[in-house]
């Protein structure tokens, strides 16, 4: 009897946790560090996006994406995100964003870029639509870091630009 009671409520606890999982929302979300550096005269960009939201963006593009080689998703993710995020500066020109990498981990997918930093950066406009166009609910967070002060916009599906500005506090 007691063996029963046991495997009963291991059954239960087995089920409520496969319906708490089903219920389990999958959020959509992107994250991008701005560094502007004093000292080298750069910025420097990191794209920490999710990497199922990259296989769903490459299925989508390339269809089936697991026998896909770094070689050739690279070109690929590299238009995806030069077509979907951009810095300009106070005068309202787009910075030249270089592509310098791309790193894979398990859950996680690093992409890497650089410019030169404008003669005045306390000004920028951000533009970021990454996986917008696939995700409804997809919210991307940007900060900025410059002389030890952060600022952090969050886009969401209307937002075209922000602005992001290091004047008197702003």
């Amino acid at each position: 009897m007691v063996k029963s009671f046991k495997v009963l409520i291991g059954l239960i606890l087995c089920m409520v946790c496969g319906v708490q999982m089903s219920l389990a929302h999958r959020f959509y979300a992107s994250f991008t560090q701005v560094d502007l550096k004093d000292k080298t005269q750069s910025i420097e960009v990191t794209h920490r996006l999710f990497t199922h939201d990259v296989e769903d963006f490459l299925r989508l593009k390339l269809g089936n994406s697991s026998s896909l080689t770094d070689a050739e998703i690279e070109p690929v993710l590299k238009e995806f995100i030069e077509g979907s995020f951009a810095l300009f500066d106070s005068e309202g020109k787009r910075l030249p964003l270089t592509w310098v990498a791309m790193e894979y981990a398990t859950d996680n997918v690093h992409v890497f870029q650089e410019a030169t930093l404008p003669a005045d950066p306390t000004e920028l406009t951000i533009i970021n639509r990454l996986f917008m166009d696939m995700f409804d609910d997809q919210k991307n967070t940007v900060n900025v870091e410059w002389n030890e002060k952060i600022r952090t916009r969050i886009f969401r599906k209307d937002d075209e630009q922000q602005r992001v500005s290091f004047k008197d506090d702003e």
